[in-house]
């Protein structure tokens, strides 16, 4: 198997996982390509919209739908602490159950939801919205010393 095909294999495992097996397999197979056929991801963009179709056509984007996806970025938020809290052998019962790369993958879903989540509740262009909070959060922290 090539590294691609390995690439993409998980890339569709990944989005399964995100989705509890959800996700129709043709559609996780599509994002995967889109994702695939731009590396270097230059537009992490694509993959999200065509994440966001899917989730419109199966649900709608009610403000039912809208509450679900909010509150599954706090799902995802949770599984990065917990696999956190594994790398370090907190729970003196399960010991250390997770590596750094759980971590990362953990904080990869969660960055994936929040995407999701912004494209469906903004207003205007989600990247523009980003670039702008993103131009606002360095410029703050260049004035007191931060990033530069």
């Amino acid at each position: 198997m090539s590294a691609r095909e390995a690439a993409y294999d998980a890339a569709v495992a990944k989005l399964n996982s995100i989705y509890s097996g959800q996700i129709p397999e043709q559609v996780a197979r599509e994002i995967a390509d889109a994702a695939l056929d731009t590396a270097p991801q230059s537009d992490p963009w694509t993959p999200i919209y065509r994440l966001v179709g899917w989730l419109d056509r199966q649900n709608g984007r009610t403000d039912h739908e809208i509450s679900m996806r909010l509150l599954k970025l706090v799902e995802e938020a949770g599984e990065v602490a917990q696999a956190y809290i594994g790398t370090v052998g907190q729970n003196p019962r399960k010991g250390v159950t997770h590596t750094r790369q759980d971590v990362a993958d953990e904080l990869c879903d969660v960055i994936i939801t929040a995407m999701v989540a912004l494209v469906s509740i903004a207003d205007r262009a989600p990247d523009d919205i980003l670039a702008a909070k993103l131009a606002k959060v360095t410029r703050r922290a260049s004035s007191e010393g931060g990033a530069r």
